[in-house]
Order: C-alpha cells, then sequence, then structure tokens
C-alpha cells in the first residue's frame, strides 16, 4: 500500500514548485520553423535507480519526452494518428506503438475512488489541488495510484496527455492473458494496463505516486516556441513493434 505523503510533505513541494510555474505566452514568431508548446518539467523517482529530470513538450498534436541528462533517445506521441514512437539513437532504431481500443469493462478487477480537495494545500495560478486516489474495494482498500492534482489546470495540454496514457495503456492490454498472478497484482491491472488517464479530466498532475513504485513532481511549466524538428523521428532508423514480446520489423 502506498504510504501517502504528509501534508506538510506535500506543501514543501508545491512551495517550491509555486515560484515556477508562472504560465507566461511565447512571443509570436514570424520563424515558420518554430512551434509553439507547453513545456512541463519532472523529477520522477523508480525503484533503484537515482532520480532524474524529464521534459516534455506538448503543441497541439504532438508529446516529445526527453531525459534532461540522457541523449540516447526520446519519445514521440502523434495524437493525430495516434501512434507513439520510442527512439533509440543507441541502436537507430525506433518502437512504435499504435492505438489498440480498449474498455475499462474487460478488466478482470474492479477499483474505487476517492477524489477530496486538500483544504490547507495553496492554490497554483488561482486553482485549487486535489487528492486523485484509486483503490481496491474490501478492508484493506489498497491503494493503486494516488496523483495530487491542479483542478482546471492547463485545458489545452490535458487532452492529449490523456489519449496519450491510453496508448501507452491499450499496449499493455493488448498483450496481458488479463489473469491476476503474484506477478500481476489487482493494482497492476488498475495503475498500469487499464489506466485510461480519467484523472486529466479533473486537472494537471503535480505529483503521482503509482503501484509499480514510479512517482513524479512538476517543477515548472511555461509555454515557449522550439523548432518543428523536435516533433520528427529519425527516417533512417528501423521501425519494429513488440506483440506478446515478440519484435517484428515494420521496415
Amino acid at each position: 500500500m502506498m504510504k501517502t505523503p504528509s501534508p506538510k510533505y506535500l506543501l514543501l513541494i508545491l512551495l517550491f514548485i509555486s515560484p515556477l510555474v508562472v504560465l507566461a505566452q511565447a512571443e509570436k514568431s514570424e520563424n515558420n520553423n518554430l512551434q509553439q508548446v507547453v513545456q512541463l518539467q519532472y523529477i520522477e523517482r523508480e525503484q533503484g535507480i537515482d532520480d532524474y529530470e524529464t521534459i516534455m513538450l506538448i503543441s497541439d498534436r504532438y508529446i516529445r519526452i526527453d531525459e534532461l541528462a540522457e541523449a540516447s533517445g526520446f519519445i514521440l506521441y502523434d495524437d493525430k494518428n495516434k501512434i507513439i514512437y520510442s527512439v533509440s539513437h543507441q541502436d537507430q532504431s525506433v518502437l512504435v506503438i499504435k492505438e489498440h481500443v480498449f474498455t475499462e469493462k474487460d478488466s478482470p478487477v474492479n477499483y474505487q475512488l476517492e477524489y477530496v480537495q486538500l483544504a490547507d494545500a495553496p492554490t497554483i495560478s488561482g486553482h485549487n489541488i486535489f487528492n486523485y486516489r484509486v483503490y481496491l474495494p474490501g478492508m484493506d482498500g489498497e491503494t493503486c495510484t494516488e496523483i495530487q492534482l491542479v483542478e482546471n489546470l492547463l485545458p489545452e495540454v490535458r487532452q492529449i496527455l490523456q489519449n496519450y496514457q491510453k496508448i501507452i495503456s491499450g499496449q499493455q492490454v493488448k498483450i496481458t492473458n488479463n489473469k491476476v498472478t503474484d506477478m500481476q497484482t489487482a493494482c497492476y491491472f488498475v495503475d498500469q494496463i487499464y489506466n485510461t488517464g480519467a484523472y486529466y479530466k479533473k486537472g494537471l498532475p503535480v505529483q503521482e505516486w503509482h503501484s509499480n513504485e514510479h512517482s513524479k513532481i512538476l517543477t515548472s511549466y511555461k509555454k515557449t516556441s522550439v523548432n518543428k524538428e523536435k516533433f520528427t523521428i529519425p527516417e533512417n532508423y528501423h521501425q519494429f513493434s513488440i506483440d506478446n514480446n515478440s519484435k517484428t520489423f515494420i521496415d
């Protein structure tokens, strides 16, 4: 079960990011090679490795995700075609993940939802902070996902973020045998396989915790302009897809 962050710990995080979350309008440019985007920056944590920073660039069509300390590759999501490209420079390859439509009704696990305002937390850009907790029914009520989000913040990017999450989950649904086991726990199905990103309907997450011990904190967001080439993939890299752990080359 998740160890819920104390209000004091959450407050420190929010006070840390609050000075950085001024959303300035990017200057218009006559350079046709530039694309206006919203830039989100995170500190992420996974079990067994050091914290790392990521940057997410979000346009009206694309999402690009880079790890700041690494230049080994990046992730690109095309919302028009509903495709994720995971680019690896090391072996000059691109993992292609296409949309697989699914429904939560097929999940072998039921869950419950708790959504409450954090009354003592400061506002961000005038918006309130809420706690979004997904947990299993029963006496223990094991927490599968816990997110602190800013209600109604950045509606222009939240839909594409949810669409991206659905593509990730759709790939997991596609290759799962849909059976709860010691390895594929109930929370695994709720949080990593049938996760539709419904929390994006409420607001923008500023802190996330997931049942695989992956957590992330939003440290800043702003509007800026980047070169449109940021939203392209190398043409000469081999593309492949994965189906039930087998690799299929596309070109």
